[in-house]
């Protein structure tokens, strides 16, 4: 008799027991869920996720890296997630900026390193449709690649004028013609250059040549060989600024 009350004691005490241990369990759960998101928020507060970004800026580029990290501010506010074809394009329709190379940290992929390569300027760039300089699309650069870049900002250059019309194709042919008509003509450098129905160029100190709209390199020529011969007869000083229009077929005109 006794025993069947010990089991029926024991059986009761073992029923009672199971809604505790399924209620210890609930709590373990809850409090390993409570101690996950406050670790999570903990590492997430200390920066862990924050996106880092070296910078590798050409010295040339007349850009800070304040100014360079504004432009690509509005992709980098989700931190979990760079996209870098975005931030590469945005970097690169930045006028003064050649070329961007992004790589990724291959463990870490909220860290990238940004190298900036900047435009090189071969010319200064006036458009001869521009009546001033002051409004936007007149004045700008053609790079050593014969591209031509607007920027918001004009740095002071020496380089070699270039006029023409906004015209890409004509601009990146005015860079070739500029190329081997410099090579003809060696030590004497290139001053401006336009570029318009006809061409003329400028010689330092302030000699103009008009080749007209063919046989340009025969007429460049044909100058050197008088420009030559007339500095044996007429004054450095006199020469220096005069206008050679070399369109005759036989000949030139000359004005002081």
């Amino acid at each position: 008799m006794i025993k069947k009350r010990n089991s029926r004691y024991n059986k009761r005490k073992k029923l009672s027991a199971k809604p505790i241990k399924l209620l210890i369990k609930s709590l373990v759960v809850l409090i390993m869920l409570n101690l996950g998101a406050w670790g999570a928020k903990r590492v997430v507060n200390t920066g862990f996720f924050k996106a880092e970004i070296k910078w590798q800026i050409d010295n040339k580029l007349p850009m800070t890296q304040i100014m360079l990290e504004k432009s690509i501010h509005p992709l980098i506010k989700n931190e979990y997630q760079l996209n870098i074809n975005e931030i590469k394009q945005a970097l690169e329709n930045q006028p003064w900026i050649a070329k961007v190379s992004i790589t990724a940290d291959p463990l870490f992929f909220n860290r990238i390193k940004i190298n900036i390569d900047s435009q090189q300027i071969a010319m200064r760039w006036e458009n001869i449709d521009c009546k001033t300089n002051n409004k936007p699309n007149c004045t700008g650069y053609i790079s050593n690649n014969g591209e031509l870049f607007i920027p918001k900002k004009i740095t002071a250059s020496d380089v070699v004028l270039a006029r023409t019309k906004i015209d890409r194709e004509t601009i990146t042919l005015l860079y070739q013609n500029y190329q081997e008509y410099q090579k003809i003509t060696g030590e004497m450098l290139i001053k401006s250059f336009s570029k318009t129905h006809i061409e003329q160029l400028t010689f330092e100190p302030d000699i103009k040549v008009i080749l007209g709209y063919q046989q340009q390199q025969q007429r460049l020529v044909r100058f050197l060989k008088a420009y030559k011969e007339l500095k044996k007869k007429i004054s450095r000083k006199k020469l220096n600024k005069s206008t050679f229009d070399m369109r005759y077929p036989k000949g030139f005109t000359l004005k002081h």
